[in-house]
């Protein structure tokens, strides 16, 4: 009998028969590696959809919480139960459309007004700051922005495939200049390519103040980027 392993495909491509080893590649729309769901198109509209299945349960548990517990409870069950999912890979799905991500969002908004009873009228900006956390949005690229500083200061911690990830502009240019610290950029052609990681972190990095991009601290500088993405909405 033959073995089956999933590859992705599309319809186009549906003639075509790849085998590995003798073991037939079976073709899908999308698979479930590690706990994220990628799709043949890389959109991660899949994922999101399951992480969106994830955290509506909690909704309707939530407004019988509320009254029930106070406000430290209900803010470390959000971290416990809800924050998990949202920071999960976030890395990448979160680098797709903004209308795809904006159904997460949106529910995620949702539940950090019914855990901090907050009236309708309240900004959205004043739920992520009581609980001091991030739109999804923004916590993508400070989860980026994190990598990055690893990279530069700390590139022990990082596993070897990212050591050499990115180029700093100290190790093109031999001379001394403002923007030693900033990372060398190749501008992609497609669109695609300015949706890749190594080109999204290292614009959001260039774009930072100095005195972040300096700072060698790990926490210092995870609290000072979390206040500076909050100022930014």
């Amino acid at each position: 009998m033959t073995k089956h392993v999933s590859v992705f495909g599309t319809q186009e491509s549906k003639d075509l028969e790849l085998k590995i080893n003798g073991r037939l590649i079976t073709r899908v729309q999308n698979c479930k590696y590690l706990g994220t769901y990628i799709n043949s198109s890389l959109s991660w509209k899949d994922h999101i959809e399951y992480v969106h299945k994830k955290l509506v349960k909690f909704t309707s548990i939530s407004y019988k919480l509320r009254s029930k517990l106070n406000h430290d409870i209900l803010k470390t069950l959000y971290f416990a139960f809800v924050y998990p999912h949202l920071l999960y890979s976030i890395e990448i799905y979160g680098n797709t459309y903004h209308s795809y991500l904006s159904k997460l969002e949106v529910l995620n908004n949702k539940i950090l007004r019914i855990l901090q009873n907050a009236a309708t009228r309240t900004r959205t900006i004043d739920l992520y700051k009581d609980y001091n956390t991030l739109p999804l949005h923004l916590l993508h690229n400070y989860q980026l922005l994190l990598l990055v500083d690893k990279f530069v200061h700390h590139v022990d911690q990082l596993p070897s495939v990212f050591k050499e990830y990115f180029i700093q502009n100290k190790l093109i240019y031999d001379y001394d200049t403002r923007e030693n610290y900033n990372m060398h950029i190749i501008a992609p052609y497609t669109l695609y390519g300015k949706r890749l990681v190594k080109y999204k972190a290292s614009q959001l990095w260039n774009s930072l103040p100095e005195n972040l991009k300096l700072l060698q601290s790990t926490s210092t500088f995870k609290s000072d980027l979390k206040n500076y993405l909050l100022m930014s909405i």
